[in-house]
């Protein structure tokens, strides 16, 4: 099909471009072929509690709050870039992309669809300093993309600081009781999709399930675009056997 010319100056004014890196690629493409063969997919069977791929995965078993956790993409490398790049240029072709897979991926594993989709809540402040709402954004996407009803209940009480910039042992102790929810009395006995970005240590998807759960949800699913690997610690004893 031709395009008109009035579609092909668009195309030369506004080319379409990588999701994940920026380079302008062709109009109905996502990725480019650098990114498209460096991204890493998740496939194959997963751990249900850190979405990993199940030869992978090392988060012991710890119980979680939501039911299961699903990822579309192992946050690393060009994946890990392109989240960056959108959180902090807010590229709106970043985010249908990201909408789109962790939609494709919550198809392929569930089998039946959540009554409503929430997410990460943000303090006003932190919507100022950005100049947007990435977690809502990608979460509205996500939401016309299911056609499941979004949540704007979960609210954020206070500001803490960055996960990122904690170490492991105050994580889970810096998110605990900073979310609530202002509409209770639609939680009850629901199914909800949780989505975030990406999932690191996955304490703030546990802490807002945990409120999810304490109004009554009855399921809630964690989902996400992108999904951190957690390193193996060397086992001792293994170690100190073959030194032996």
């Amino acid at each position: 099909m031709r395009q008109t010319r009035a579609e092909k100056l668009i195309s030369v004014l506004f080319p379409a471009r990588c999701a994940l890196c920026g380079r302008v690629v062709a109009p109905e493409r996502r990725l480019c072929a650098d990114c498209l063969s460096e991204a890493e997919p998740i496939a194959g069977e997963t751990c249900p509690r850190c979405a990993m791929p199940k030869k992978r995965c090392s988060c012991g078993k710890r119980v979680h709050f939501y039911d299961e956790a699903i990822g579309a993409y192992i946050y690393d490398g060009v994946v890990k870039e392109g989240v960056l790049r959108y959180k902090k240029n807010g590229d709106r072709r970043a985010a249908y992309f990201f909408s789109e897979a962790a939609a494709a991926k919550y198809r392929e594993k569930c089998l039946s669809y959540a009554d409503y989709i929430a997410y990460i809540p943000q303090r006003r402040n932190e919507t100022r300093e950005r100049g947007f709402d990435q977690a809502r954004e990608l979460a509205a996407l996500l939401s016309e993309n299911l056609n499941i009803p979004l949540f704007d209940g979960m609210v954020k009480l206070y500001d803490v600081p960055p996960q990122k910039t904690l170490s492991h042992l105050y994580k889970r102790g810096n998110v605990a009781g900073i979310f609530d929810i202002s509409t209770p009395e639609i939680v009850g006995g629901k199914t909800f999709l949780l989505f975030d970005d990406v999932k690191t240590t996955g304490e703030t998807l546990e802490e807002c399930a945990k409120m999810l759960k304490l109004y009554g949800a009855q399921r809630v699913v964690a989902l996400t675009f992108a999904v951190t690997e957690k390193k193996r610690r060397p086992d001792p004893e293994k170690g100190s056997k073959q030194e032996m």
